[in-house]
């Protein structure tokens, strides 16, 4: 790495670090605010924190086991990312690490001492939601600022073998005082809110372990009380009920989307961005990141598909196939997905405004839009993956060949969702070649193109395939 790429890492790296930090504080402030951290088993819900015993001291023990798994969760992960930094940044490889796990550590505890914090004082969620917001916002615009900011604190201790920054102590001691005060306060909470969530956590648990995506964002919904809104935000009127009843009725039901919702979008789209920026300046593993905040956002875009999944018997009072029903979602998913990406394209640029940086940015949006939609339809309309074949054909090929199929289903959606966002590589590529990097996008963009018409080609046809070769397989099972 260049001297002017360390220089501007120390003068503007503390305060992007910041902004991740914020962004875990506000996840726990949300998570706080419904109820969170702790999801206890039904039985000691009802029976331990019902017993004439002390609440705090029963809540205290499964805290301090779940703050302890977090944590080394935290420190391994802040380790592995100083141990990456110091390929790439001077100083010692044992410094970064070190620095890197203490980070990693303290984020952690910031988080949870948060969560642990805002449940103990029953913050109501529309308040921990709106601090949430505004921490985040802050800190995002503290970063856009040229120099370092007073918030660069936090992220300070990321980057100690670059420059070692006193205050940055105070992120430490701050980080033990809020997990201590959680544990003091953590015996004040409503026994009903922690039977509906142990209820809500167990399910989504199986749902996880059994890798159906649809149900585990279902239930996280109901978890965060993510309700339809009674007014929509805008009302759509329409002249008769033939004009696009598909197309009115997901733009309706979008409307009716919790500002909650709508922020988790805004947020991937800025997480994406980012991502994609750094992938631009030489961090190539981030695509990952952005295409797996693509594909999140993805699935919420074709709600109203997965709404028509979840009831098959409306879908089936239409005298049309289940494939054409089903196609005629995804224009209003596009249009939100390409709503997220100028989103992500908008926050990219804002951290090196520049006119090639706006052309790169106009060039991925619509590629990454549609990455992260043909991810998404994957995903829902495929459904969860049966391992046991689920009684159809598959059941009688060899278990190898059935345990990669179930593999290929598990990865293949986000993997759509990450080829939308390869175009900013083919644009650095381009660009370190001599030739245009709009060119080297569009390139790669157009490829997208053709992955999301097959993708949607599918959609359209596939119970036709599915039926066919359920035929050969039977023809083949009674040879």
């Amino acid at each position: 790495m260049s001297n002017a790429q360390v220089a501007h890492i120390r003068a503007d790296g503390a305060d992007w670090l910041t902004l991740f930090v914020a962004a875990v504080v506000a996840l726990g402030l949300r998570s706080g605010s419904r109820g969170g951290p702790l999801a206890l088993e039904r039985a000691d819900v009802r029976h331990v924190l019902m017993a004439p015993v002390d609440r705090t001291t029963a809540m205290r023990a499964p805290a301090i086991r779940q703050v302890r798994f977090l944590l080394f969760v935290g420190t391994v992960v802040g380790a592995i990312g100083g141990v990456l930094a110091a390929h790439r940044l001077p100083g010692a490889g044992a410094g970064w690490a070190a620095c890197g796990a203490l980070f990693g550590l303290t984020t952690v505890a910031l988080g949870y001492g948060t969560a642990l914090v805002a449940s103990g004082l029953k913050l109501r969620s529309w308040v921990g939601s709106t601090l949430a917001l505004v921490i985040v916002v802050g800190a995002f615009a503290e970063a856009l600022q040229p120099g370092r900011g007073a918030g660069a604190v936090f992220g300070s201790i990321a980057l100690w073998p670059l420059e070692f920054v006193p205050l940055g102590l105070l992120d430490i001691v701050l980080a033990g005082g809020l997990v201590g005060l959680g544990f003091y306060l953590v015996g004040n909470v409503s026994v009903e809110a922690a039977e509906r969530r142990s209820t809500l956590v167990g399910q989504l648990r199986f749902a996880a372990t059994l890798q159906d995506i649809r149900t585990v964002l279902v239930l996280r919904r109901q978890l965060a009380m993510e309700l339809p809104r009674v007014r929509p935000w805008v009302r759509v009127r329409v002249r008769g009920t033939d004009r696009l009843p598909v197309w009115t009725r997901g733009v309706r039901g979008i409307l009716r989307w919790p500002a909650a919702r709508a922020a988790r979008l805004v947020l991937l789209g800025v997480i994406a961005g980012l991502a994609m920026r750094a992938a631009w300046v030489g961090s190539t593993p981030l695509v990952i990141v952005a295409g797996l905040a693509l594909f999140v956002a993805g699935l919420d875009s074709v709600e109203p598909l997965a709404q028509e999944v979840d009831h098959p018997s409306r879908r089936e009072s239409v005298p049309l196939d289940n494939g054409d029903v089903e196609i005629r979602h995804v224009p209003v998913a596009i249009v939100v997905m390409v709503l997220v990406a100028i989103v992500g394209a908008a926050a990219a640029v804002l951290v090196d405004p520049s006119k090639q940086a706006l052309e790169i940015a106009g060039a991925c949006v619509l590629p990454a839009a549609l990455g992260g939609v043909a991810g998404a339809l994957v995903s829902v309309v495929g459904g969860a993956p049966s391992q046991t074949g689920g009684g159809d054909s598959w059941s009688l090929l060899p278990p190898e060949i059935s345990g990669m199929r179930l593999a290929f289903r598990t990865g293949w959606p986000p993997a759509l969702a990450i080829l939308g966002t390869l175009t900013v590589l083919a644009a650095r590529a381009a660009a370190r070649n001599g030739t245009p990097a709009v060119a080297g996008a569009a390139s790669v963009g157009l490829g997208v193109l053709v992955v999301f018409v097959l993708v949607c080609g599918w959609v359209r046809v596939r119970d036709r395939i599915h039926a066919w070769w359920k035929a050969q397989m039977e023809i083949a099972g009674r040879g």
